[in-house]
């Protein structure tokens, strides 16, 4: 359901608190980017395990958006709510934590790719730094405050040709835009976590593959 004013209303409310319940003693969770590979997985997997999830996912059309509607509607058939909205949207981020006290945030979404920033590079600083920002001054208002799993990238290691990469290494030289924003997000993240005290835990990921993928795929990966 698409984010708005004609969707403020009280049922839209009670559906969110409904994908929010949990088990006694679980977790509640809001899952950005929860139509992607990555999140849709995730939020069935915290849903199955009892704990309350509610998506969020702007559904743009960088990956097909048919594939993420077919997801979410996987998602609505196992009780997780996935609402249309962009993590730049203010108003909508402050209703659902007016709604839901959410103990955690699963951050996913992204503008993702490398070769697309040079046709389109206001979109990874729209998603990836001022979403980023937008998202945090939510979480920093809420009472009480989330803790804050967020997704960064093993792009960032840039032109750092020693391998095994470590997480100790310098990752001062990114070699795309993309990795130039997550980079940027690790700092951000460091300095709400050191000014305002929010628990955040990023994590940079490599490959994530589905099942029975094409193997020459890796191969010609430009990552």
């Amino acid at each position: 359901m698409k984010w708005g004013s004609s969707n403020n209303t009280p049922q839209w409310e009670k559906r969110v608190r409904l994908s929010a319940r949990s088990r006694s003693g679980h977790l509640s969770v809001l899952v950005t980017g929860a139509a992607g590979f990555v999140g849709s997985h995730v939020s069935a997997a915290l849903k199955r395990r009892g704990d309350g999830v509610v998506g969020l996912d702007n559904f743009n059309s960088y990956y097909d958006p048919s594939l993420k509607r077919a997801r979410q509607k996987l998602l609505e058939q196992k009780g997780v709510f996935v609402i249309e909205g962009d993590i730049n949207d203010e108003k909508l981020l402050k209703k659902l934590f007016d709604i839901v006290e959410f103990t955690h945030v699963m951050h996913l979404a992204a503008q993702a790719g490398v070769r697309y920033a040079m046709k389109n590079p206001g979109s990874y600083i729209h998603s990836n730094i001022a979403g980023l920002v937008t998202l945090f001054e939510a979480c920093k208002s809420a009472n009480p405050q989330p803790s804050i799993v967020w997704a960064s990238s093993s792009s960032v290691y840039g032109l750092n040709s020693k391998v095994p990469f470590s997480e100790k290494d310098q990752t001062d030289q990114p070699a795309s835009l993309y990795a130039a924003t997550k980079k940027a997000g690790e700092e951000i993240a460091h300095t709400y976590n050191h000014i305002y005290g929010l628990s955040i835990v990023g994590f940079r990921i490599f490959f994530s593959l589905p099942m029975w993928i094409n193997k020459s795929l890796i191969r010609t990966s430009p990552f």
